[in-house]
This record gives structure tokens, C-alpha cells and sequence, in this order.
């Protein structure tokens, strides 16, 4: 099975990568334009768009479809969020890159990451 970093190196960007491969691990149906407009740290450098699409993918699989429901993906993104603190010092998609941070190395943490707390 290939994995985000497979098809970020295919030409998606890093936010459709990371949907892609939830698509294909999880059989999911979320359509990879969703992350279209992510990619590059939603094209100014902002927090880095691999982990805006696991956003969008714990949304899909825990969020809910109305305010009378408890919403289940929060707890996921903020377990994610303090990983890539704690691993990288910030979620920023400027300041990854020049911490030395390769698009690779943290869609590749993101995808793996993001599997351990769906499952």
C-alpha cells in the first residue's frame, strides 16, 4: 500500500497526500481536492498542510453532523498537535522548512500519526 509520502513524490501536494492515503487505508471517500487549497501551509506558510488535511480526516471519521452530538475529533487533533510540538518545535510550514524539516519527513510523521489514532 502506498503511503502519503508515495503520493506527495507523485506530484499531490502535501494536504491531498495525506487525505489520499486516509482514502486508502481506511476506505474512505473524502475528496482529495479538500486539500487543494492546504498545501504549502494554505499557500502562505501557515501551519503546515499535512496536518490540516488529518484535520479534515479526523473531521470526517469522529466529527459530528450536529451540535447535539459530542464531538469526537478534537481530542485526536490536540493529541496530533502536541506530537508535532513536542517532536518539531511548531506547526508552521515556513518554520519547519527552515528548522531543516523536509515536506517528506513531516508528512511521513503526520501519516503514520494520524493512522495510530484512528485505529
Amino acid at each position: 500500500m502506498k503511503t502519503a509520502t508515495d503520493f506527495h513524490k507523485e506530484g499531490y501536494n502535501c494536504a491531498e497526500a495525506i487525505i489520499k492515503s486516509a482514502n486508502e487505508k481506511f476506505n474512505l471517500n473524502i475528496p482529495i481536492k479538500l486539500g487543494s487549497a492546504l498545501g504549502t501551509g494554505m499557500a502562505v506558510g501557515s501551519t503546515c498542510g499535512a496536518i490540516t488535511a488529518a484535520a479534515v480526516v479526523l473531521g470526517h471519521i469522529k466529527g459530528r453532523n450536529s451540535a447535539s452530538e459530542k464531538n469526537l475529533a478534537r481530542s485526536p487533533m490536540k493529541e496530533l498537535m502536541k506530537m508535532i510540538c513536542e517532536n518539531y518545535g511548531t506547526d508552521k510550514c515556513l518554520d519547519l522548512k527552515k528548522n531543516g524539516i523536509s515536506c517528506s519527513e513531516i508528512i511521513d510523521f503526520v501519516d503514520k500519526k494520524l493512522e495510530d489514532l484512528i485505529k
